[in-house]
């Protein structure tokens, strides 16, 4: 941040320039983009975060990026069946015709002559084992939201043939070729395309000359002071952006996205109290009353959070609101560790520490994921119950810099006009947030926490 000695505003500028009291009137521009998020961390440490950890500068003010799902395509190779009814699977060794689709009702392109596929079959009677059936497909065609492939029936667990419901559920277990057969069909994942915009941040700092020659009580440099104050505001202002806004381009202005809007945004509304939640290319998003919300919960929440298909790493930080820390740690009956967990998991799962950028953090390992709880001060109001676990992987802050401009932040000072007495500075940032796969982040709002 700026130091003042006697008048003289001193910034520390690359090559060592000041400015004194001969050009105290002249122009100057400094960077300041990494000293920035090295104030009070504390107020803002998404920011903090992206800063120090998720840094990628862009040239272009409408960032573009790629989104590689393949890990998502991995995992999960499951689609389902589309026949609109049921149908019997033939005997083992016969063949048949079967459609099939995914959950979002698209076709199944990916699907190639040789894959082996499990098909859940209708149980028998209550309580019995599931059964499934293994086919191997032999041709694939494409027929506008559904696939449909020439099958042959290899197994099926007793033996016998059962019917398959529509909907029934396919898991693609391998392939199968035979001895002395050809190069297979090729299947690929595309990279899908994303863009985003950066945003220009300013916040001004002024105050007469007649005010900067006067010595106050308490701080005898009211301009150093105003100075502290308008750096912080400006930081948080780029805090909220980047957790609540929403991309847009309108009339020549650009507004970045928010992670919490980015969730919010791509999440899909469920009926009975208006629950979001997660699906295949959507993120995570619930509400739970903090009575209902133990470890125990936790536990049950990050086996969709930390599943393998969302494609996420496998730690999020946790953004937090100062009510939604405090019931992380409430211990016994009714907190989040409850009696159960108090003397067991409580005790090897969950630490308290100091941070790396400057917070206290609250560290829960589990057996699907890790979480870095930091407290978020700015989740205030509608956002006093918010949980926003974030996959730093799969985020980034993109300043603008590019022909040897740097946009990220920086001061200019003496922006005042000509004739005015007084000193005007202006902070500027021009950045955006980069969110990729939505799917690897959450949202938990905790209601009527307190």
């Amino acid at each position: 941040m700026p130091t003042y000695n006697g008048g003289q505003v001193k910034f520390g500028t690359p090559g060592g320039n000041t400015t004194d009291s001969a050009n105290l009137s002249t122009r100057r521009l400094y960077d300041f983009s990494d000293r920035v998020a090295e104030l009070s961390p504390e107020e803002s440490p998404f920011f903090v975060y992206l800063s120090k950890v998720g840094k990628v500068p862009t040239s272009d003010s409408q960032f573009r990026f790629l989104e590689d799902r393949t890990k998502i395509a991995m995992t999960d190779r499951s689609f389902l069946h589309a026949g609109g009814g049921t149908v019997n699977l033939v005997a083992e060794g016969g063949t048949m015709e079967m459609s099939f689709d995914t959950v979002g009702g698209a076709s199944v392109d990916w699907l190639v002559p040789g894959m082996m596929v499990a098909i859940s079959l209708n149980a028998t009677a209550s309580g019995t084992t599931p059964s499934y059936g293994t086919v191997r497909i032999n041709s694939v065609t494409d027929a506008g939201a559904t696939t449909t492939c020439n099958i042959t029936s290899v197994s099926t667990v007793g033996g016998a043939a059962m019917a398959i419901t529509d909907n029934a559920q396919c898991t693609v277990i391998g392939t199968s070729f035979g001895e002395g057969s050809g190069a297979p069909d090729v299947w690929s994942e595309e990279l899908d395309n994303g863009f985003g915009y950066t945003q220009i941040f300013k916040t001004a700092c002024e105050m007469s000359n007649t005010a900067r020659a006067t010595v106050y009580r308490g701080y005898a440099d009211e301009w150093q002071r105003i100075w502290n104050l308008k750096l912080r505001e400006h930081k948080i202002d780029i805090e909220r952006a980047m957790l609540f806004g929403q991309q847009a381009s309108r009339s020549g202005v650009q507004y970045t996205d928010g992670v919490i809007g980015q969730i919010i945004r791509n999440s899909t509304v469920e009926g009975g109290g208006g629950q979001l939640s997660y699906t295949t290319d959507k993120s995570y998003y619930k509400s739970n009353t903090a009575a209902q919300w133990t470890y125990d919960d936790l536990l049950t929440d990050f086996e969709v959070i930390f599943d393998p298909a969302r494609g996420g790493s496998s730690s999020k930080l946790g953004l937090a609101s100062l009510p939604v820390m405090s019931h992380f740690n409430k211990m016994g009956d009714g907190g989040f560790i409850d009696s159960s967990t108090l003397d067991t998991q409580s005790q090897y799962m969950i630490e308290r520490a100091q941070g790396t950028f400057g917070h206290k953090v609250m560290k829960i390992d589990t057996i699907h994921g890790d979480l870095t709880l930091v407290k978020e001060p700015l989740f205030r109001g509608f956002a006093a119950g918010f949980l926003g676990l974030v996959d730093l992987d799969h985020v980034s802050y993109r300043p603008l810099i590019g022909n040897g401009m740097n946009r990220d932040t920086s001061i200019t000072t003496n922006v005042q006009q000509a004739d005015e007495d007084l000193r005007k500075d202006m902070i500027l940032t021009e950045a955006g947030l980069e969110v990729t796969l939505p799917e690897t982040h959450a949202l938990i709002n905790l209601e009527g926490v307190n």
